[in-house]
């Protein structure tokens, strides 16, 4: 085939495809690479063989364009390189086009009285504006698949939060721990990622695991009871007050070999042990709060009850929020549940708060979620 630089040009009309050059193909064997590929300025398209999305950068010499995958673009510089994000195993296609000169139309809408600006619909009106914005947020509150926009860059942040824990359901029952934290950066959001929420759970149950891909945030242990010790998980349930000896669970660091995987920079939140308790047999000591995943459960004792560690702060979803909070421990006085407090009770990922007497003001935990972020150039 003729060097790049010197492709030959191309034929005349007809037809209603563009008039397009191929110039070469490689195989995606990573999500991102890079191609040795010069060029002189131009009207260039990288098509994908599964038609998936991605995103070209074609670099020159102290300059950059960006184009997204399946569309053809005019690049305005000579380029030495060109950078590759899409979906691992595809195989991805250049072609170089000629086109015809063109003149601007001035006034279309007063010059064709056919075209009516006010009946375009409201959905390319929206379309247009937002095109020009450069990021938008997505929540994932059930399971699925992670959709990408085509027109998007395929890299994307996340952030996964497993499900919380269950509070102690009998008097003086603990706070569930919240579910773990785990942040990724500029990640693949091509080829339509699994998702799994994990559920926030019952009593005497750990809180699910939340997925994104094969990358994981451990849901929260439950708060113990009367009867039952606390849970260990993501971040330990509280101890229980209404019970001899009863110690707090214990949280669980994730690693890159533990849910955090190593693309994206993974960071990680969590992993606190639930709050202790005055570990008296009886109504007036009152339950540790749930490990969070921002902070260690608060302790409980025949004061008051143990307050949930704090969550982790983000503002992924445009509002900054608190996720894995843990749950509030409950506290009988003499049969009569006391105010549990649990600001964040209602926020994703929080451990469940325990009960004050029998089941009074016990709680189950909240589900976990998935949030993203993707970007349009």
């Amino acid at each position: 085939m003729p060097g790049f630089n010197t492709v030959p040009a191309s034929g005349g009309g007809g037809g209603t495809l563009p008039n397009m050059t191929f110039v070469g193909a490689v195989h995606m064997s990573t999500f991102n690479r890079s191609w040795a590929q010069g060029g002189t300025a131009g009207m260039y398209a990288m098509y994908s063989a599964n038609q998936e999305t991605g995103y070209v950068y074609y670099v020159g010499a102290g300059t950059s364009t960006g184009v997204p995958m399946n569309r053809i673009a005019n690049v305005s510089h000579a380029f030495t390189r060109i950078d590759i994000i899409g979906s691992t195993n595809d195989m991805v296609s250049l072609y170089k086009a000629k086109v015809k000169s063109t003149t601007v139309y001035n006034n279309p809408f007063s010059a064709d009285a056919s075209i009516n600006k006010a009946a375009l619909s409201a959905d390319a009106i929206v379309s247009y504006f937002q095109f020009g914005r450069s990021s938008f947020p997505v929540t994932h509150t059930t399971s699925g698949s992670f959709s990408l926009p085509s027109t998007a860059t395929p890299l994307i942040n996340v952030v996964l939060v497993g499900g919380g824990g269950g509070g102690g359901h009998t008097h003086c029952g603990a706070g569930g721990g919240g579910g773990n934290v785990v942040k990724l950066t500029g990640v693949s959001g091509t080829g339509s990622p699994t998702i799994t929420i994990g559920n926030g759970s019952s009593h005497q149950s750990q809180g699910g695991s939340t997925f994104f891909g094969s990358v994981y945030a451990l849901g929260g242990g439950f708060g113990g009871d009367h009867s039952y010790n606390p849970g260990n998980g993501g971040n330990g349930g509280g101890a229980s007050g209404h019970r001899n000896n009863s110690s707090p669970g214990s949280g669980t660091t994730q690693t890159s070999g533990s849910g955090l995987g190593t693309d994206g920079s993974p960071l990680f939140h969590g992993g606190f042990s639930g709050g202790s308790s005055a570990g008296q047999d009886t109504q007036q000591s009152a339950g540790g709060g749930g490990g969070g995943a921002g902070a260690v459960g608060g302790a409980g004792n025949t004061s008051t009850f143990g307050v949930g560690g704090v969550g982790h702060q983000s503002d992924i979803s445009g509002t900054t929020n608190y996720y894995g909070h843990g749950g509030d421990g409950g506290r009988a006085n003499n049969g009569s549940p006391q105010s549990y407090g649990n600001t964040y009770s209602s926020y994703y990922g929080s451990g469940g708060r325990g009960a004050g007497y029998q089941s009074a003001g016990y709680s189950n935990g909240i589900n976990g979620v998935v949030l993203a972020r993707y970007f349009i150039a």
